[in-house]
């Protein structure tokens, strides 16, 4: 029966409204949930969960003490990117060679201008990953927090420079312009209500290419001006996007059933404990690989094992083929009475005596004495209730 009311594979709420226009047995609500979540199809076609509120990285009140990084290539060249989150200072290395040397070789060239920051912010990339990228780390004393695998807008921050600065370059190679010039023009240029990033990180004004009264570059920088910007800035990007259908999504628990959503693909696997950043979890797939992901990558899913156990016992012994239409007795268009269970309802009326039934009175109050019990011990199945209350008990009640 419950096969039956899943086909299609519905989902929980259109599978009880279908159920409900034609039957009804106690705890019917229930046993379509752990149908319908034991199903292994659905479960495979899964969608991803809605995006969740933002989580803005906290932004220090001095520049360069924390910094995020990426690289990216264009024209076959390889390019590293520093960026501050105070100030949106860009700096831009181009590297010899896609490695951990030469990535380590470039960032102790900025370290050693600008200062060692105390928080570099990557993605998973292997030069990021590696045993010398790591030494490196420690031995100047930088913390190192990397974004969850296949989300990339929690490294927002340095992929929105990445697209600034290719832009950049794109434009200036196509113009025949040293990209250098660019750049400058970049880093002196003021964003709305907040000083130029240099300005911030240098606490002077550039001279560049235009013409700049000498008086200009003795002005006052105010840092704590610009920082409150920063985070008002921050504050209605926040409000914007949580305004866009984002939802705070249940945390998980250690040993929850899951689904990990990777692009087109799905892979059952469990909860092996939260990782280190926000709303990050390790989780291990059937046969024992472990991954880090980001709660959005996660279906929550009931155990299999435990869904599978309830829907057979929910199943086992209680229906028959002919359970779905009642075939009707002529005249009275009662249900069968020798295949359907005990506890089923539909709303065919059957209007027959009690002596007609074959039944006698104290047998079929007793019977209805305990469904009512059953209903009381069931007020949290607030729908079944409110259903049952309105049908009259002694004349949809179905004995064998």
């Amino acid at each position: 029966m419950l096969e039956r009311i899943h086909e299609g594979h519905l989902g929980i709420d259109r599978c009880k409204r279908r159920a409900r226009q034609v039957m009804f047995w106690v705890g019917m609500s229930r046993d379509i949930e752990h149908a319908v979540r034991a199903c292994a199809t659905c479960e495979r076609y899964a969608p991803a969960p809605r995006r969740e509120p933002m989580l803005p990285h906290a932004i220090p009140d001095v520049p360069w003490l924390k910094v995020g990084s990426d690289i990216f290539e264009y024209r076959k060249k390889n390019f590293l990117i520093l960026v501050d989150y105070f100030s949106n200072f860009v700096e831009v290395n181009e590297l010899t060679s896609v490695n951990s040397n030469s990535v380590i070789r470039a960032m102790k060239e900025q370290f050693a201008r600008y200062g060692i920051p105390n928080e570099l912010i990557t993605d998973n990339a292997t030069v990021y990953c590696s045993k010398e990228f790591r030494t490196f780390l420690s031995t100047w004393d930088i913390k190192h927090v990397t974004s969850s695998p296949l989300y990339a807008q929690s490294n927002g921050k340095s992929e929105r420079s990445v697209r600034t600065v290719k832009n950049l370059i794109k434009k200036s190679f196509d113009s025949g312009k040293d990209y250098y010039i660019g750049l400058l023009n970049l880093r002196t240029t003021p964003r709305e209500n907040i000083d130029s990033p240099a300005q911030i990180l240098m606490g002077r004004r550039l001279n560049t290419r235009l013409p700049t009264h000498h008086k200009l570059f003795n002005d006052i920088v105010d840092r704590k001006k610009n920082h409150d910007a920063v985070l008002d800035q921050q504050h209605k990007q926040k409000i914007y996007y949580d305004s866009r259908a984002a939802k705070h999504l249940r945390p998980l628990r250690v040993d929850d059933k899951v689904v990990i959503i990777d692009g087109k693909n799905r892979k059952s696997a469990k909860i092996v404990q939260p990782a280190a950043e926000p709303r990050s979890y390790i989780v291990e797939d059937q046969v024992k690989r472990r991954y880090r992901r980001n709660r959005r990558h996660l279906v929550c899913r009931q155990n299999i094992k435990e869904g599978q156990e309830q829907y057979e016992r929910a199943t086992d012994g209680r229906f028959a083929e002919s359970d779905l239409t009642g075939a009707s007795t002529s005249g009275t268009g009662a249900v069968k009475s020798e295949t359907a269970p005990t506890n089923i309802q539909t709303h065919d009326v059957d209007t027959r005596s009690a002596e007609h039934s074959g039944d006698s009175k104290p047998e079929r109050m007793a019977s209805i004495h305990s469904v009512r019990q059953s209903f009381t011990r069931r007020q949290g199945h607030r729908i079944e209730a409110q259903q049952c209350k309105s049908y009259s008990l002694l004349g949809t009640l179905i004995t064998p």
